[in-house]
């Protein structure tokens, strides 16, 4: 135990911030994203309730492109001050497209963020599965290696649509069915093969 109270108590919060981190990354990286992508913004910087409705009108854009409903869209949105100047941007995780041409898809959605903030910066990358994981998810909207997860709590700044709680609620729901559905089995090979035997202390079988 440290000399400082203050010190422990310090150390305990940064625990239970990775904990968050962790078990709300975990969460995310079970979703099928599809790209990540950055968003900037031009000078004079708009106010924040203004950037928010420039990101959720590019949403509703991406939903024509792609012709999909936009409660169907699945966004992961978080909000970041830049690490030269603390300039703010955006950071986010898109899924629920349906396009055989994602590259295509790509260039329309960078045009449609040029047009609505009158040409400001943006990358859209196409998301890897084959990397996703609590630290990608981390890397991908916090713009960070997971190192620097002290610096925030990403559950607590995070925005998700409705549509992506809808689906982890599924997938939870699937996940519960599917333990149960195994405790069971298991269960029945249990007592199929004789397992259930009750040992008397220091007695052999």
């Amino acid at each position: 135990m440290a000399n400082n109270p203050r010190a422990d108590k310090d150390s305990m919060a940064k625990i239970h911030r990775r904990e968050r981190f962790a078990d709300f990354a975990h969460t995310l990286a079970r979703v099928e994203w599809q790209f990540f992508t950055t968003h900037t913004f031009k000078n004079p910087l708009p106010k924040p309730y203004v950037r928010g409705s420039m990101f959720w009108r590019w949403c509703r854009d991406v939903s024509e492109i792609s012709k999909i409903p936009y409660k169907n869209l699945l966004i992961a949105l978080r909000g970041e001050l830049g690490e030269i100047g603390a300039r703010p941007h955006f950071h986010s995780l898109v899924g629920g497209v349906t396009t055989c041409n994602m590259m295509s898809l790509r260039s329309q959605m960078f045009r449609s963020w040029k047009i609505i903030s009158g040409n400001a910066d943006a990358d859209f990358r196409l998301y890897d599965r084959s990397l996703a994981g609590a630290d990608y998810i981390c890397k991908c909207l916090g713009g960070a290696n997971s190192y620097e997860i002290n610096k925030f709590s990403i559950a607590e700044e995070t925005t998700l649509s409705d549509s992506v709680i809808s689906l982890i609620r599924v997938l939870d729901a699937k996940g519960d069915r599917r333990c149960r559905e195994l405790t069971r089995k298991d269960g029945q090979v249990v007592k199929a093969t004789g397992f259930n035997q009750v040992v008397p202390v220091g007695g052999n079988i």
